[in-house]
């Protein structure tokens, strides 16, 4: 009997230990590329502002030059102070051949619409004959008249009056 029990055990071992699952050959991972890394260089920096800058210098100096030319009292021609102001703003022009301007008469509201019309009209032809002497192309000066129409200052006392006795500059470029 004991050789019964030990043949048996052995016989139940041998099953035991021999049919065991063997574990699963996991095959080796599959070798991954390396990472490429792509350094993208940085983007170059803007360049400056060389156009917006140059425009804004140039508003300032038209700001600076495109001062108003006032005229005596019932008069069309230039003052000294007035044939200044126009030298510099046709130095300017000569500067900067896409310049152009609309030169504004005006007037006091002494007298009648027409006349201060037709005298607005001979104080801006007086600057744009003044530009053209200077060397200034015609087609870059406009004129217009307002007369009493813009007045700069309101009032009926020679202080109002002086400041409405003018030529203004609309500049473009």
């Amino acid at each position: 009997m004991k050789l019964k029990y030990w043949a048996s055990l052995g016989f139940a071992s041998t099953l035991f230990f021999a049919c065991s699952k063997k574990p699963p050959v996991v095959p080796p991972p599959e070798p991954t590329p390396p990472k490429v890394v792509v350094e993208t260089p940085p983007a170059p920096p803007p360049p400056p502002d060389t156009m917006g800058e140059g425009r804004r210098r140039l508003q300032a100096r038209v700001t600076e030059t495109f001062k108003t030319v006032y005229f005596d009292y019932d008069k069309s021609a230039l003052t000294s102070e007035g044939q200044s102001i126009c030298e510099g703003i046709g130095a300017l022009m000569k500067e900067v051949p896409s310049l152009t301007v609309q030169i504004q008469g005006n007037a006091d509201d002494r007298g009648t619409n027409e006349y201060n019309l037709a005298l607005g009209d001979r104080r801006a032809k007086a600057v744009q004959s003044y530009l053209t002497t200077y060397g200034i192309a015609a087609s870059r000066l406009s004129t217009i008249s307002y007369g009493e129409e813009k007045p700069a200052a309101e009032g009926q006392d020679d202080a109002a009056w002086s400041k409405n006795r003018r030529d203004d500059f609309s500049p473009s470029f």
